[in-house]
């Protein structure tokens, strides 16, 4: 690990100098002076102390609604394998379509090959999968990374993103939306560094120890179909400025699957860290997405009923299970990605997918979720 955190240590120093380079270009040559630490801000690399939590002192939180006389109480699980190729990007074909880097922080994939900026129904199509039964749909998340770098890197990152976010503030009380768009075409220039690195978004990146893409169905009715194409947003990805109404506790720890928290938890030994997903399942009509890729799906109420004109289809959870030493969790030096201005808070944590199921593997779920059965592939 002393290899990767040198590693690390130069590449930031990269960033940050391209980043005050860039800084001094924009605001037309001026020369830009860092501070030292501001206790009172954080880091958009360094996560707050006070967002881990033990796990154990949590009291269970997750109820689930008992099934009805209709319920579909069957499940269908999906084997897309672990991101064994290494297919990651920092784009979201879904949130951002065509942006490269749209993202600005690393996404895993498992499913669809060629899931990317520019993807599009007719791309994802026949562009081959990672599940062993044929589905190509996307399934995407930001990566978890262990960042045990030392504080005089903290500081130097803590000194660049402060002065990059203190221009965007300047800028943005100016003309909100032009700095919006001059914030996608600087996107589109950056890319990952060899170690799959972005500004504000480094570390050894940690590999799911396993990955659960599981179907269910509804507690109150058997669900229908999932139309082509389908895409769902599971969380926010950018809670901080849009507020917590989309946004998801998705924190726990194996053993521990009855609470869930937003914070970082501190497992037990033995246990480890989880991640659970578990997307909006009540659809209207046929719609594929929406304007803001959430009127089209919603969840189902606390009885898991969907509300009147929604029909039920099945819900799906990507459940991630990591591996991450006790004390790494202890010291917090474990992330998810983010967006620069969510300091990789963990209530930001989100997943996406984009149904591309052949229509076949489609039955097959439907049918296994209404009929009470447990089917894997």
């Amino acid at each position: 690990m002393a290899r990767n955190q040198g590693r690390h240590r130069i590449a930031r120093r990269t960033k940050i100098a391209t980043a005050l380079l860039g800084l001094s270009i924009a605001v037309g040559g001026l020369v830009v002076s860092t501070t030292t630490g501001d206790p009172e801000r954080a880091s958009a690399d360094e996560v707050d102390k006070s967002q881990f939590v033990d796990i154990t002192k949590v009291r269970p939180n997750v109820d689930k609604p008992r099934p009805g006389r209709n319920a579909s109480t069957g499940s269908f699980t999906v084997d897309c394998g672990k991101n064994e190729n290494g297919h990651f990007n920092p784009d979201n074909f879904i949130a951002q379509p065509g942006i490269r880097n749209g993202a600005q922080h690393l996404h895993d994939y498992v499913g669809n090959l060629s899931t990317n900026a520019d993807s599009d129904n007719d791309s994802l199509l026949g562009a081959g999968t990672t599940c062993a039964n044929g589905d190509e749909s996307a399934y995407f998340w930001p990566v978890v990374r262990i960042d045990t770098e030392d504080e005089g890197g903290q500081q130097q990152n803590r000194d660049g993103d402060r002065n990059r976010r203190q221009d965007g503030d300047r800028q943005g009380r100016d003309q909100n939306n032009q700095d919006q768009d001059n914030q996608n075409d600087q996107a589109q220039l950056e890319e990952p560094n060899a170690d799959n690195e972005l500004a504000g978004n480094d570390g050894e990146i940690q590999r799911p120890a396993s990955v659960d893409i599981t179907f269910k169905g509804n507690a109150r009715e058997k669900v229908k179909e999932m139309p082509k194409f389908l895409r769902i947003l599971y969380g926010d990805a950018k809670v901080t400025t849009n507020g917590p109404a989309n946004a998801r506790e998705s924190w726990t720890c194996t053993g521990f699957e009855d609470r869930v928290i937003k914070q970082y938890p501190i497992c037990p030994e033995g246990s480890d860290v989880k991640r659970v997903h578990t997307f909006p399942s009540c659809l209207d009509g046929n719609d594929i997405d929406s304007e803001n890729h959430r009127d089209h799906i919603k969840y189902p109420d606390e009885n898991g009923e969907c509300a009147n004109g929604l029909t039920a289809v099945p819900e799906l959870t990507i459940s991630l299970t990591y591996r991450i030493p006790r004390q790494i969790q202890v010291d917090g030096q474990y992330k998810v990605d983010s967006f620069p201005e969510e300091d990789h808070n963990p209530f930001s944590d989100h997943d996406d997918f984009a149904n591309v199921m052949p229509d076949r593997v489609m039955d097959r779920l439907v049918g296994c979720v209404n009929e009470g059965r447990k089917c894997r592939e």
